[in-house]
């Protein structure tokens, strides 16, 4: 089963389980956003607003066994001993719940939540890091702070369908290589310009003060 495929049943089982929930709710599935200062797309599995909060699940559809250490940027994937990294998938969940947030004027409790739908990660340091089997469970006891109405959860989702973009997965994909190609050619600008003090854009003299470096002719500068 291709990555493409896997991550596909991840979330058709969510939404799934999701579907089961009695209470008045609402449910974004696979939405995107795009913050318009950086330009960066954040690709969302599904938004579930729920009378306990606003929940931002991020799926995983991993084998083996996940070990996770929080504040890390990877953590442990183990398959019959193997052991091979994944990035830190609740760092860029929390990123995905900022943009959220910024969508609700930061008016309503936002929270970051990360499934393993093949309930293969018992070593989880973060309360906010589950397997599927124990999603309803969680989203029924979160402790919540002011209980929301039906019609609050329905504002709530007619706010961010209306704010969401229309950039699908495979554009968000190629924006993430573009972001990434960027960021690249921009480290290798300022090692170029701390290696020669000469600015990689214009060729003019770069000056610097501490840890402050701008050219001496354009608009180009950075700090370390």
């Amino acid at each position: 089963m291709s990555t493409k495929t896997r991550g596909e049943k991840g979330e058709s089982l969510v939404k799934k389980n999701l579907s089961k929930i009695k209470e008045h709710h609402r449910i974004l599935n696979d939405v995107t956003f795009v913050n318009e200062k950086s330009e960066m797309t954040h690709q969302i599995d599904h938004i579930l607003i729920h009378p306990h909060g606003v929940f931002v699940i991020e799926t995983k559809n991993y084998y083996g066994t996940i070990y996770s250490n929080t504040g890390e940027p990877f953590w442990i994937k183990e398959i019959k001993g193997e052991r091979t990294r994944i990035s830190n998938p609740l760092k860029q969940n929390k990123s995905h719940t900022t943009m959220v947030n910024r969508a609700l004027e930061k008016k309503y409790d936002v929270i970051p939540v990360v499934v393993f739908v093949k309930n293969n990660a018992p070593y989880m340091g973060d309360e906010n890091v589950i397997n599927l089997k124990d999603l309803r469970l969680f989203i029924d006891s979160y402790p919540y702070k002011e209980l929301l109405e039906k019609k609050q959860i329905d504002k709530i989702y007619k706010t961010l369908k209306s704010k969401k973009s229309d950039v699908t997965k495979k554009e968000h994909i190629q924006n993430i290589e573009y972001l990434k190609q960027i960021r690249e050619e921009i480290k290798g600008e300022i090692a170029y310009a701390i290696e020669t003090g000469i600015c990689p854009r214009c060729d003019r003299k770069m000056i610097n003060k501490g840890y402050e470096y701008h050219c001496s002719n354009c608009d180009f500068k950075f700090k370390l």
